[in-house]
């Protein structure tokens, strides 16, 4: 069936996402992969096209060979060539949780979730992004787990390695491990990720860290982080754009107050790590209902000055990228839990390469404005950038505002058309368009491109 599969002659090498011990069960991963970032949907049956390449696709994610680890290992070797000659990127961690209330008999092999009766999935990737310009290159590995018991039902006297926390420290250390090409790594976690081992193990020479407090710690002074920072004098102030929380607040300017100090981390067994506090407050004028930013983020990045508190502020709040990844997984974009799998095998791999996925449309939404000067093969070939040019000749408007500024064949030129296509107007007045809009021109676009290979 594989070798009929794959006499189409598609090339699927700049897909490639492991070699599975047989090279044809290789190209049909690629195959996989390539059909996945084409169609943008989860469903196999849509994805495979034909009843052949459906069962081919279905057998692809049950063999025993093909393991989520060896899939995120590969990506991870991808992305540590995008950041060749990177002076400094940053690690962005975090959790999404993958829940199928409506499917409890097909999802019966999976573990409990933190929704009541609910049983899924959980997905942690880390998100490799230039420190310099927001540019998203890729992840340096996915973990996915299902859960065995509930947590209510585990001792929280055991050791991290026993404790779901641990993936925020593997997390961290699998980057150091394969992103060795860029010259300094930064590991930036949410307040999950307070975990006094991670400041004890993972910083070295060229890896840092920051982390949101979670804890009001005793430092070795025997003062509460609270109480140093009562005492520490505001340095300056900054202005952040806050992006909208459906639910939770609307978007708004916040300024920011800047405080930092030199701490000293201690835990029960007097060991000490000496690190930075940034502490940013909210001073400006906040919706009645919402709370105003209060954050103390623990660095080992060195700071010396205000602009270098601003720094560490600026570095956490590009977090926001990988929130966005995890709304791209879901209802409103790849709809993964939408899916049918039964298996959590099958679902583990089928989730690390949707991440991987989301990372690609994230690269384009990052390079909307230019920010960046990367060529759009890398996520185009030339076939698709010949037709890009057509549609951009078709979807430019008259006047000045409604053309396509951006060099031609750069990402953020393709960026402007994909999301004309996704129906951003195209006008500087109206929101930048977000990943739900480009995976939606992404979609429109999959469907021309079929129809002018027809053509031709």
């Amino acid at each position: 069936m594989l070798s009929i599969l794959l006499r189409s002659g598609e090339d699927v090498s700049a897909f490639s996402i492991g070699q599975f011990g047989d090279e044809r069960l290789s190209r049909l991963g690629g195959l996989f992969f390539k059909r996945l970032c084409e169609k943008l949907t989860v469903c196999i049956k849509s994805l495979g096209g034909d009843r052949a390449t459906e069962v081919a696709f279905s057998r692809f994610l049950s063999n025993e060979n093909v393991q989520p680890e060896t899939v995120s290992n590969e990506l991870a070797k991808k992305t540590n060539e995008a950041c060749l000659g990177k002076s400094h990127v940053l690690c962005l961690q975090d959790t999404v949780q993958l829940t199928y209330p409506t499917q409890s008999e097909k999802k019966e092999m999976f573990g409990p979730t933190g929704d009541a009766d609910t049983k899924g999935l959980f997905v942690h990737p880390g998100v490799i992004v230039d420190a310099t310009n927001r540019d998203v290159l890729g992840s340096s590995g996915v973990i996915t787990w299902s859960r065995s018991e509930s947590t209510e039902e585990k001792k929280k006297s055991r050791p991290i390695e026993e404790k779901e926390s641990i993936r925020w420290i593997d997390t961290a250390t699998s980057a150091k491990q394969t992103i060795t090409n860029a010259e300094m790594i930064t590991v930036i976690g949410d307040r999950e990720s307070d975990i006094f081992e991670i400041f004890e193990r993972i910083p070295d020479a060229k890896t840092h860290l920051i982390v949101r407090a979670s804890h009001d710690r005793t430092l070795e002074s025997k003062e509460k982080i609270s109480e140093v920072l009562s005492h520490t004098a505001v340095t300056g102030s900054y202005t952040i754009e806050l992006p909208v929380i459906t639910g939770k607040r609307k978007a708004r300017t916040a300024t920011l107050s800047i405080k930092y100090t030199p701490i000293t981390l201690c835990n029960s067994e007097d060991k000490f790590v000496n690190i930075f506090c940034v502490n940013a407050m909210e001073t400006s004028a906040v919706l009645q209902g919402e709370s105003p930013i209060s954050w103390v983020l623990l660095t080992t990045h060195s700071i010396t000055s205000l602009k270098s508190a601003i720094q560490i502020l600026i570095w956490y709040t590009w977090r926001w990228i990988i929130e966005q990844i995890f709304r791209t997984l879901k209802n409103k974009g790849l709809k993964i839990e939408d899916s049918q799998i039964e298996d959590p095998k099958k679902l583990k791999v089928l989730a690390v390469l949707c991440v991987a996925t989301a990372i690609k449309i994230m690269a384009l939404v990052e390079s909307r404005d230019g920010k960046n000067n990367r060529s759009a093969s890398d996520l185009f070939t030339n076939d698709e950038l010949n037709l890009l040019l057509l549609i951009c000749k078709k979807l430019e408007g008259k006047t000045e505002k409604q053309k396509n500024h951006y060099t031609k064949n750069s990402m953020s030129w393709a960026a402007w058309i994909i999301a004309r296509l996704g129906g951003w107007n195209g006008y500087a007045s109206e929101s930048p368009p977000g990943p739900i809009v480009m995976l939606h021109g992404l979609q429109k676009f999959e469907l021309q491109y079929e129809g002018w290979l027809f053509a031709r």
